[in-house]
């Protein structure tokens, strides 16, 4: 008898292929919801670091404009932000290109609407790409 007893304790012992493939199959899955989890958190977290530099250069800029001084024949201009650095705005031609280490760049552009009342119009682009990051925001200007 106790060679039998034997003889299915050995044979219970080890682990089977199946059991291998089995846990390997979950441990794959478990790492891959982990590194998707993980990549759409860091997408989350870059666009919403980029919306919140979009916001704060477009507030800027309008109140730029709001505090200067009204113009009869007012420039179009550029101006380009750097968000992963606590660098100063630098302002270029309308369209022109931006220096190296910005990622934001402010089109803003006036318009007449009648005599005495001028439309800013400020468009944000994602620089180097230069695709428009949502909408433009306007400001009208009136000469007082």
């Amino acid at each position: 008898m106790s060679s039998r007893n034997e003889r299915r304790r050995k044979a219970q012992a080890g682990t089977t292929l199946i059991e291998l493939l089995v846990s390997m199959v979950i441990i794959g899955l478990v790492v891959t919801l982990l590194l998707g989890a993980f990549s759409t958190g860091l997408l989350d977290a870059t666009l919403v670091k980029r919306n919140t530099a979009v916001t704060a250069a477009q507030e800027y800029e309008l109140q730029k404009i709001g505090h200067s001084q009204f113009s009869d024949s007012p420039t179009a201009f550029s101006e380009c932000f750097a968000v992963d650095s606590a660098a100063a705005p630098t302002q270029v031609a309308m369209g022109g290109s931006c220096p190296a280490g910005t990622s934001l760049r402010a089109d803003v552009s006036p318009s007449n609407a009648q005599a005495g009342v001028q439309v800013w119009a400020v468009q944000m682009r994602a620089y180097p790409s230069l695709g428009a990051v949502g909408s433009p925001v306007s400001i009208y200007k009136v000469n007082r």
